[in-house]
């Protein structure tokens, strides 16, 4: 999982014709200090770097934070919330779960249903608010 951090929020961008990158896990981070780089040829570093007032921090898999997702309607909420719930569970995963739910097999140990749901319901969410940013855009 790689972690990257920008001054702006960010929602998801067209990767290709079948595929978004989404940025996920979003966490909102007060007065940020970014670290300090130094150039290739100088082992100095830089000047003290400014907080940010405020900062996102996306992870997922790829290098700039972002998660690339089967996506081909882009502009659907309903097609997003289904991407971003296939980046952390499979058609089949998912189908279990449910399984075990109708089946009554969570009794005992109800924390994976009560985290799928938790992360479809971020999905739902998360959608609804990518579709908002991108009609104010």
């Amino acid at each position: 999982m790689n972690r990257k951090v920008y001054q702006e929020r960010r929602t998801y961008l067209r990767y290709d014709e079948a595929h978004i990158i989404g940025y996920l896990n979003e966490e909102e981070l007060e007065n940020y200090v970014p670290e300090a780089t130094t150039h290739e040829n100088d082992e100095e570093e830089d000047e003290q770097p400014v907080a940010w007032p405020k900062a996102y921090a996306y992870s997922g898999t790829e290098a700039d934070g972002g998660t690339v997702m089967p996506c081909s309607k882009q502009d659907d909420s309903g097609e997003l919330a289904n991407a971003i719930i296939r980046s952390r569970y499979s058609e089949s995963q998912e189908l279990a779960i449910q399984r075990h739910a109708i089946n009554g097999d969570y009794e005992e140990t109800p924390q994976e249903y009560e985290e799928y749901n938790a992360w479809c319901q971020y999905a739902v969410e998360t959608a609804k608010e990518w579709i908002a940013a991108k009609a104010v855009a």
